[in-house]
């Protein structure tokens, strides 16, 4: 197994966590799993809508129009994506109740 980028598990840590209790083990298990997680979140950010803009305009043949016709197109299809996401956590939370 490959050694984590950027991450490292300095001997001091291991100690520390050797001599943690379930509650604060639990705490920082969800403190590292927080800071993970927005670090790749952010990692994984796309193009802003200007980004995004001043891509398609430096593409020979698209224009101002085509762009804005492109930009709103990716919108709504996001837009559609989230919707759909929330949809499927509501109907998860339904599935568990009884009527």
């Amino acid at each position: 197994m490959g050694k984590i980028k950027g991450f490292e598990f300095p001997r001091k840590l291991w100690a520390r966590i050797r001599k943690m209790d379930h509650c604060q083990m639990t705490l920082w298990a969800e403190a590292f799993y927080k800071n993970a997680y927005r670090d790749g979140k952010k990692a994984a950010e796309g193009l802003t809508e200007n980004e995004m803009r001043d891509v398609l305009l430096s593409v020979k043949g698209i224009g101002e129009r085509k762009a804005e016709a492109i930009i709103s197109a990716v919108k709504e299809a996001v837009e559609r994506k989230k919707q759909g996401d929330r949809e499927t956590k509501g109907e998860d939370a339904d599935a568990g109740k009884e009527k």
